[in-house]
């Protein structure tokens, strides 16, 4: 008997063969087909006649096509054409600077075109959108129904997957079962879910497409807030730490700063130390703009549990960034007492073996490491807060088991990456949020420029003028040696460049494959200004903090996400002298490309540049959610449904403090937990 979960395989004309095409598209089983949302739907109501346009109106027509070609003008442009009719008249597609027109179009093809109306020699639309209909598709637009267009691969085609969807609709939809009850759909006017299934596929209207999208991006996250308030309600039952925040160690680390906290370092300092004084584990995530002072909070945090008796432990992505606050905490602790221990990959063993002794034998400490402190043999019996910088650069099991070395740890979770605000609603629900919104006073706006290759003698003058009046610069590329693949300049070739044009200047070179001491060596060598200029990969993107250093040059910008830029521009401009940030790219990039650079010449603020970067690439991509263990999202918008995730949260608090009260959506939750939110779970 099959059902809803059955291999696609067995349905009526699919067999072995298309189930492994099908699968492509993500579709394995009945559900998986349902689940199938169309690329777009076209609508015999919204067709117009060609012999009916008129100039500046944005249409849509179908027509066959009469002909094809690539002319190339005088100036050497190529132009694509395409002349297509419907018996009402005829439309000229064009299409610039393309030529693979004329291998798409072929003669009495029959094709859909969108754009708007212009006229030259007759009306023509340029750079149309286009669909090449299969002649079924041709009458059917013809007969004033809605028609759904399915993403396809080779092998498959519309008919094929109309016909399928058609099947599963009318044989099997009736198994679809909708745990939301009645009263919660009626609240937000949602439809049922099985109706919403039907009239994504094949609606009456198409404003009932909108509806049925809007259903199913409520249902996925729906569940995912459901998930996470059940999850922070569960975190708040668990005995954690009561730890007495009044610390006498804190009060002397924060009068020995050669200066004052902000008002907004003062309050996120506030929240944490309620946070520690609760005998229920602290789950916090504290966000900050490059500069904001996320370091002293998190020392300040860590000296609580340290007085309370208790270990404290960092954990940072790279050995750059762990030796950084290593190096940055003992020069804070001078004179405190307080142990500053580190634990990195490249350590020798006897130096190792030291450190782990001392924390096995339960010394209160401060212990600073990458993901070396994950290592079996490392034990930290008295761990009582876990603070995970650049916390989204770690996978989620490697995040819960540092915090399953201690019991039921105070968990701070520290990013400067900035993130917009439904992005931490969604991915972030369970945490109490503190965010850094202010710059210590004194800090001088990054000056950013964006030029082209064909300037890098301009920018090389410019570079020697500011060296010799004692300042010193970072050089930053993607790449450590020449990629045959990718024309990058390589940190490698670059170093030999530099040291060539500027004989006279101190050059150093620094990229991940560098052993551990070498590694601090250079960093130590340009802190203390031996080296002028540094070439570098990105090891240098975050928390590395050298006060003289004021120029950061980004080879290659353009292979570089605006975040990731973002962080690059922020190890410059710390201390008193103006700072540059110049941005090179060769002269042809992507679009998004040039988005992206333009944002950085034009703001500085980091939650401005993340709301355009999660424009520009979408929230999977912004922030590694894959690797979060995070659900893909294939109806739900982070931009368009702000309002759904709203509600969705506000009645995902009330389901989870009354779970006795609904029983479908908790059994369709367990499910999801073993499926789609399987990783999420440690996160």
């Amino acid at each position: 008997m099959m059902n809803l979960e059955s291999p696609v395989q067995y349905l009526k004309g699919v067999g072995p063969r298309k189930a492994e095409l099908l699968k492509k598209l993500g579709v394995e089983t009945l559900k998986d087909l349902l689940y199938l949302s169309p690329r777009r739907w076209l609508d015999r109501s919204v067709i117009k006649p060609i012999g009916s346009v008129r100039n500046g109106e944005t249409v849509t027509v179908v027509g066959e096509v009469l002909d094809a070609w690539v002319e190339t003008t005088k100036g050497g442009k190529k132009i694509g054409t395409v002349v297509i009719w419907d018996g009402t008249g005829a439309l000229t597609g064009r299409w610039f600077n393309q030529d693979w027109v004329e291998k798409v179009f072929k003669k009495h093809m029959k094709v859909v075109f969108s754009g708007e109306i212009s006229f030259f020699r007759g009306f023509q639309i340029l750079n149309p959108e286009y669909e090449i209909l299969e002649s079924e598709d041709y009458e059917l637009v013809h007969t004033g129904r809605i028609v759904p267009l399915y993403p396809l691969t080779a092998g498959l085609n519309q008919k094929f997957m109309r016909k399928l969807v058609k099947n599963v609709i009318e044989n099997y939809l009736h198994m679809l079962h909708d745990p939301v009850p009645e009263e919660i759909r009626n609240e937000l006017s949602l439809y049922p879910l099985p109706e919403a299934i039907r009239k994504l596929h094949f609606p009456e209207k198409m404003q009932e497409i909108e509806e049925a999208r809007k259903r199913l991006a409520w249902d996925e996250i729906f569940y995912v807030q459901v998930f996470l308030a059940e999850r922070k309600l569960s975190l708040e039952k668990k005995p954690g730490i009561g730890f007495n925040p009044e610390s006498k160690l804190l009060e002397k680390f924060l009068s020995s700063l050669p200066f004052e906290l902000t008002s907004a370092q003062k309050r996120v300092l506030s929240e944490i130390k309620e946070d520690m004084r609760k005998e229920t584990p602290m789950n916090r995530l504290l966000q900050g703009d490059v500069g904001s002072g996320k370091t002293v909070i998190a020392l300040s945090a860590m000296l609580i549990a340290v007085d309370n008796g208790y270990q404290a432990a960092l954990m940072a992505p790279t050995e750059i960034l762990a030796s950084q606050h290593f190096y940055v905490f003992k020069n804070f602790l001078r004179g405190l007492g307080v142990p500053v221990l580190s634990l990195l990959g490249g350590m020798k063993k006897t130096e190792r073996k030291l450190v782990l002794t001392r924390l096995e034998n339960g010394e209160p400490a401060v212990v600073v490491g990458t993901h070396a402190l994950l290592e079996e043999d490392v034990k930290l019996p008295k761990l009582g807060l876990v603070v995970i910088d650049e916390q989204h650069r770690f996978g989620v099991l490697q995040r819960s088991r540092l915090r399953e070395k201690g019991d039921n740890v105070d968990v701070l979770v520290m990013t400067a990456t900035p993130i917009p605000r439904t992005l931490t609603l969604t991915i972030y629900g369970d945490l109490d949020v503190s965010v850094l919104d202010e710059l210590p006073p004194g800090r001088k706006p990054v000056k950013t420029r964006w030029v082209r290759e064909d300037k890098r003698e301009k920018v090389y003058e410019w570079l020697r003028e500011r060296i010799e009046k004692g300042e010193q610069a970072y050089v930053v590329l993607p790449l450590i040696e020449e990629s045959e693949k990718l024309n990058l300049r390589a940190v490698v070739e670059m170093y030999e460049e530099l040291k060539k044009r500027f004989p006279s200047f101190r050059i150093g070179m620094l990229h991940g494959r560098m052993g551990k001491d070498e590694k601090e060596g250079i960093m130590d060598a340009f802190r203390k200004g031996e080296i002028q200029i540094l070439v570098s990969t990105t090891v240098i993107e975050v928390g590395v903090d050298v006060p003289d250093a004021t120029i950061m040059i980004i080879e290659h910008a353009e292979r570089f996400g605006l975040s990731q830029l973002h962080q690059l521009r922020g190890r410059v401009g710390r201390g008193e002298k103006k700072s540059y940030c110049i941005l090179i790219t060769p002269r042809k990039i992507t679009e998004d490309a040039e988005r992206r650079l333009a944002a950085m010449e034009q703001y500085t603020d980091g939650f401005k540049l993340s709301e355009i970067d999660l424009e520009i690439r979408g929230p999977g991509e912004f922030f590694g959610t894959r690797q979060h263990g995070f659900p893909d999202f294939k109806f739900f918008d982070i931009f368009r449904d702000k309002k759904l995730l709203s509600d969705a949260r506000k009645i995902a608090w009330r389901v989870a403090q009354n779970p006795k009260l609904y029983p479908s959506i908790f059994a369709e939750l367990r499910q999801l937990k073993e499926t789609r939110f399987s990783l999420i779970d440690v996160g």
